[in-house]
């Protein structure tokens, strides 16, 4: 089996390819062909939505994540909650546990059966109480691959989603501070809430402006960017309440 990660930190896609042939040509033509697919945008017959969960009590605390299958062969899923240890950190730490209680999240069901061209939904439900920071998890959504015999080389491929569903505390603040120092701009979130920052661009004039790469930053979180300029920098900050501009 082959493994490629495709994705950033709000939604991971794992892309596995199960190879049924012992040819080392054969198998790097079969790659071959599975990367293709990927770079054209080929699904892999399973689709999710919304791949980011907001959990809040306005919403009774629970959401909902909307599954397809998109091919014509029937999908087996395993569906598992894994809270992240320390948001924002790479690679993600989890904790696992079959007890939901321990986890704080409940997700419901556990395992489904996807028919062609069938939709079910994965409901996500909150359990951890008074939480001061920001609490999150990924909803992994994994298809199941069985037995599978031929007399021809086959290639299989399927997708894992790896769902981002976070809860924010009551009273949600997210904060971003930051520092300059030349063309080093140096962001902290030190609220109790994450925000995403999103559209940066760093502008010499009207039309002569540079994108910079957005990020989400949870509470307590730091992040180093070395800038083109040493002239002011903007983002769209997106956090618990409506958009707006930072500008460092």
């Amino acid at each position: 089996m082959f493994q490629f990660l495709v994705g950033g930190n709000s939604c991971i896609m794992k892309l596995n390819l199960f190879l049924l042939e012992r040819s080392n040509l054969q198998k790097f033509y079969s790659i071959m062909i599975f990367v293709l697919a990927v770079m054209s945008g080929a699904s892999a017959n399973l689709s999710a939505s919304p791949i980011i969960v907001t959990l809040n009590a306005e919403d009774g605390r629970r959401g909902d994540i909307l599954v397809g299958n998109t091919g014509d062969r029937t999908q087996y899923l395993n569906i598992a909650a894994l809270r992240i240890l320390q948001p924002g950190q790479s690679p993600e730490q989890y904790l696992r546990s079959p007890v939901p209680s321990e986890v704080g999240l409940l997700v419901a069901p556990r395992r489904l059966v996807l028919r062609p061209g069938e939709e079910k939904v994965i409901r996500v439900i909150l359990l951890a109480e008074d939480i001061p920071t920001d609490l999150a998890w990924r909803v992994r959504i994994e298809p199941v691959i069985g037995d599978i015999t031929s007399s021809k080389p086959v290639a299989i491929t399927n997708v894992t989603y790896d769902a981002l569903v976070f809860a924010r505390p009551s009273d949600p603040v997210a904060n971003v501070i930051g520092e300059r120092d030349g063309n080093r701009l140096i962001l902290r979130n030190e609220g109790n809430t994450n925000a995403l920052l999103r559209s940066g661009e760093q502008c010499l004039s009207d039309t002569d402006c540079v994108a910079i790469a957005g990020k989400r930053l949870w509470p307590g979180m730091s992040w180093t960017i070395d800038l083109a300029h040493p002239v002011p920098v903007s983002f769209v900050e997106r956090g618990p309440g409506d958009e707006q501009i930072l500008v460092y």
